[in-house]
């Protein structure tokens, strides 16, 4: 086994805080200093720079001085892009920028000049800079004139001296653009950290009344899709499976950083935020012809950085259009008003068809929110929006940039050692992202189309409150009643009226129901049950399409048909969900078998086999509230290859039960009852004698919070794991169904008077609430997925991962 000394080189490395070998004795695991990521970053760059020095000095794609299309190819037959379609490219990029009215351009990325060309005879200054040498050479020695200028500079320097004097030589008014221009250029940036530090530095720098070109960006959610069109087009007659395993490979290895609308949406609104400007953004599709990868998979930002007010369009969604809507659609926008038409499916109406639509006279946008939608806005200028209204939703960021980081440390660590020996990057950096990409893995599906369908449900879900409450006489506009009027009136049992009165903060939040200042309530929206009812038609199709269970939608809809009976108690949730032969398939997709759960299940197995691998033999685990098992199966699947003493636990004998039947062949499995509101020391675990605390859904039924998670945070080893997914947010869906199981038996309290959610009837805690509460507790917060800029975020379900200080 390696020595201390053997380490020590490893230990003086400045990239490496620490370097210890692992319980195994063979194992070496690094923690990196503070240094390595800026040094990496830097690396990063330098590589990219390298690959685009050699490309633009060989100049294979040199067609003249200004089409330089060297390096752009076509990424399923690697031959060079037709150049017809690549001057379409390089002109609609031009149309954009010059669409803007910029007088100053400062274009970070600039390459062989394709758009420099084309854009300095319409502004008065124009600076280009690159990380490429070969590139900048070329242009200073071919493209240098009054007003223009070259400088080799990465995006994160533009407030460097020498960019700054290069926008001082080519006359920049207190050396500032009017217009950042970074197109085609972000694939090559080391992380969303790196973007997040341009797109503060460039907002910073714009003139007042300026913009932000981010251009050319390839869309984080539509990478499955690529990598799928990809392998297909190189081998048409594969078998499907052997393509979408090739696909995944694909996209594990994309070396590129991809991102989306409301990921940089988020990104401008905190650097909004930081620099106390004002910004709003249009997102914009390819409008080219061709139907290729630079039009499917690629979109245009710009950000409006303290622009003077616009009008405010009114909204027209595309299928109220009347009869021939393309035709409907032209005159709409051709009569002078601001109108905003939404909602128009791209795979109907490219973006080509609605530009010749439409033509200058409104700009052509595509949906922040759903790369399958676009949209038409005139005026043009009333396209952008205020960031904060794209930021609200869950952004999508492919960052290569980890992966690169832990090879690049273990080609050090081995070149140290001057041996092949396993390296492991330390938990506290590693883990986080293994189980991030072992949950992107284990999803099985597109994750940025789950949301749509999410809101959906919901919306279906507010319906059937709106329904459920309608003999309550709330819809007259002059009947007025109270929360316990109101349950009085739909006769609602006593241990459910605290979900009734949360049914109706979110009718009042959803503009459905008039709370008035005496606390009394009215004017319901009338909505009957054929309105619902043919909310939710197709739904469990459309879910089961991208991968949710249908027999989960099936009894959420179900559910929802009936919140009456539910309400008065006259039908039990649990006989909805366990009363027949199909209820244990029913929990099976409520609690596994959908994507939000598949990614979740992915982590916590990801995490298992860390704390396998280094908190000894056997791992000591206890499960709580197991129910179905839906965690469990991917927790022992991951600790199949080592020694366990695993108890799965609940307060149901039926779940027991099942769970013998499921796991009972497991060696080291054993089963016994858990409750989490009785005193976790004397239920048969000793103090401090666990390794890991799961839970999947549970946490959330404690009556006191802050007494169970003590008490919970005791039975853990020093440096224990508490591993618990939970709900973070409040999901309608939820309300008007698996809520229905959350209410106490008659004459029990749901909830201790001390309890932060005793004063608003809440189940959830908000993610903050939650790691304030392990802090409480004495439990480390360490990490928790999906992470704020996934799209599987809006869910509102979280994995935390804490440890026992």
């Amino acid at each position: 086994m390696p020595s201390d000394d053997f380490l020590k080189p490893l230990r003086d490395h400045p990239w490496i805080d620490d370097a210890r070998l692992a319980p195994d004795g063979t194992t070496v695991r690094l923690r990196p200093s503070v240094s390595a990521r800026d040094d990496l970053a830097a690396e990063f760059l330098e590589n990219w720079g390298e690959v685009y020095d050699w490309t633009y000095s060989e100049g294979e794609g040199r067609h003249a001085d200004d089409l330089d299309l060297s390096g752009w190819r076509a990424s399923d037959t690697g031959r060079p892009l037709p150049v017809r379609h690549m001057r379409e490219w390089v002109d609609h990029t031009v149309d954009l920028v010059l669409s803007l009215h910029p007088r100053w351009i400062l274009e970070q990325g600039c390459g062989t000049g394709l758009l420099m060309y084309r854009l300095r005879d319409h502004v008065a200054g124009y600076v280009g800079t690159d990380v490429a040498a070969a590139a900048v050479r070329r242009l200073d020695a071919d493209a240098r004139r009054p007003g223009t200028a070259f400088a080799r500079a990465a995006a994160h320097e533009a407030a460097s001296p020498h960019v700054e004097a290069a926008m001082r030589a080519a006359g920049f008014p207190d050396a500032r653009p009017d217009c950042v221009l970074l197109n085609s250029v972000t694939q090559c940036f080391p992380g969303t950290a790196y973007l997040a530090a341009v797109i503060r530095d460039a907002i910073a720098l714009v003139a007042p009344g300026g913009t932000v070109v981010v251009g050319d960006v390839r869309d984080a959610r539509l990478l499955s899709d690529f990598c799928r069109w990809v392998e297909h087009a190189r081998t048409p007659d594969a078998d499907p499976a052997e393509v979408a395993r090739r696909a995944a490979q694909r996209a594990r290895r994309e070396p590129e950083l991809l991102f989306d609308p409301p990921l940089l949406a988020r990104l401008a609104a905190q650097a909004a935020a930081e620099t106390g400007r004002t910004v709003r953004m249009g997102v914009h599709p390819k409008t080219m012809r061709d139907d290729t990868e630079l039009t499917r998979y690629r979109f245009d930002a710009v950000l409006h950085v303290d622009a003077p007010p616009r009008p405010t369009p009114r909204p027209v969604a595309w299928d109220e259009l009347p009869g021939d809507r393309a035709a409907a659609l032209a005159g709409l926008t051709g009569g002078g008003a601001a109108v905003s038409v939404h909602g128009i499916p791209r795979d109907r109406l490219p973006a080509a068809r609605l530009r010749e639509i439409v033509g200058e006279r409104a700009a052509v946008v595509a949906d922040p929110a759903d790369p399958a939608l676009l949209g038409v806005v005139t005026p043009p200028e009333a396209a952008a929006v205020p960031v904060d209204e794209i930021a609200g939703r869950p952004g999508t960021a492919h960052d290569p940039f980890v992966p690169f980081t832990a090879r690049r440390l273990t080609e050090v660590a081995r070149a140290v050692l001057r041996r092949d020996v396993t390296i492991e990057i330390d938990a506290e950096t590693g883990l986080p992202e293994r189980a991030a990409r072992a949950a992107a893995e284990a999803t099985g599906t597109d994750p940025a189309r789950l949301p749509p369908f999410l809101r959906r449900l919901d919306g279906v879900a507010v319906l059937a409150m709106a329904s459920a409450l309608r003999p309550a006489g709330l819809t007259r506009p002059e009947h007025r009643l109270t929360a316990d009027e109101i349950a009085d009136a739909v006769r609602a049992a006593g241990r459910h009226r605290w979900i009734l009165r949360r049914w109706l903060d979110v009718l009042v939040a959803q503009g459905m129901l008039v709370r008035h200042d005496d606390g009394a309530y009215g004017g319901l929206r009338p909505v009957t049950r054929r309105e619902a009812a043919a909310a939710a038609e197709g739904l469990a199709a459309d879910g089961a399409r991208i991968g949710y269970s249908a027999e989960t939608t099936r009894f959420m809809l179900s559910a929802m048909a009936r919140l009456p009976e539910l309400l008065r108690d006259d039908l039990s949730i649990r006989a909805l969900l366990f009363g027949d032969d199909d209820g244990v398939d029913t929990a099976d997709g409520a609690y596994r078998d959908n994507p939000v759960n598949r990614y979740l299940n992915g982590a916590v197995a990801e995490v298992m086999r860390w704390a396998q691998r280094n908190q000894g033999a056997p791992l000591r685990v206890l499960e709580l509230g197991a129910g179905v098992g839906g965690t469990t199966t991917d927790a022992l699947a991951a600790l199949a290859h080592g020694d366990v003493d695993y108890l799965f636990t609940d307060v149901s004998r039926y779940f027991l039960t099942l769970g013998r039947e499921r796991f009972g062949a497991h060696p080291g499995v054993r089963f016994g009852t858990f409750d989490i509101n009785a005193d976790a020391a004397a239920q048969g675990v000793p103090r401090a004698s666990l390794d890991v605390v799961l839970s999947a859904n549970v946490l959330h039924n404690a009556r006191h919070i802050a007494k169970t998670l003590s008490g919970l945070a005791e039975l853990l080893a020093p440096g224990g794991l508490f591993v618990f997914v939970e709900t973070s947010r409040e999901l309608y869906s939820i309300l008007t169904s698996m809520q229905f199981l959350m209410s106490a038996r008659p004459g029990e309290q749901r909830l201790h008077p001390d309890d932060p959610r005793a004063d608003d009837d809440r189940v959830f805690l908000s993610d903050e609430q939650w790691l304030a509460q392990l802090e409480d507790a004495g439990l480390r917060p360490w990490f928790t997925l999906p992470r704020p800029d996934h799209p599987l975020a809006e869910a509102g379900l979280r994995l935390f991962v804490a440890r026992r200080a």
